[in-house]
């Protein structure tokens, strides 16, 4: 189901987000781990790594695991989720990854309630992840065979991932000074 959605460039959407977020998760003392999923090595995959660099940058105290630095992508998925699980059990999981859309979905950003499934595009057969998804249309499905080449606007994608990631800082100001 999805909770909201919007274009990066809507003048409103990373409010959009941030609210939606406080709804979801207003509580500081249970804030949710983000999973960004997605490869440093290719434009159009890179939305969920960079939104995670972002996030590390703009709000150190958060868990993030997934950035340009330190990926998480198909191959080594399993095994930094066990890690990752084994440290932070029963927290809210947020995952974050490109996707593929329409023609008019380019540069639409989605909060959806359930896991996502990475590697879907290509037909890759992972394990769903995160209790929500924040997903960023980076290509079309008529694009599909571009997903991994260098192929692609790196706009959209930085512009998808700063908003996310205004959203991710904004929600985190409000619940932390709410909870002060």
């Amino acid at each position: 189901m999805v909770i909201v959605k919007g274009s990066y460039t809507d003048p409103d959407i990373v409010e959009r987000l941030a609210i939606n977020l406080q709804v979801i998760c207003p509580d500081p003392q249970n804030l949710p781990l983000f999973l960004c999923i997605g490869s440093d090595r290719h434009i159009l995959d890179s939305f969920g790594p960079l939104t995670g660099s972002l996030l590390k940058d703009k709000i150190p105290a958060l868990d993030v695991y997934g950035t340009l630095h330190d990926p998480i992508h198909a191959r080594n998925l399993v095994s930094r989720l066990n890690h990752i699980y084994k440290l932070h059990s029963g927290r809210l999981e947020i995952a974050i990854d490109a996707s593929l859309g329409n023609d008019e979905d380019l540069g639409v950003i989605r909060i959806r309630q359930g896991p996502l499934l990475p590697g879907k595009a290509l037909a890759k057969k992972l394990p769903p992840i995160g209790h929500l998804s924040i997903t960023g249309v980076v290509g079309t499905r008529s694009e599909k065979r571009y997903l991994r080449s260098n192929t692609g606007s790196l706009s959209t994608v930085y512009g998808m991932a700063w908003a996310v990631s205004e959203a991710v800082l904004n929600w985190y100001n409000r619940i932390v000074n709410n909870y002060a």
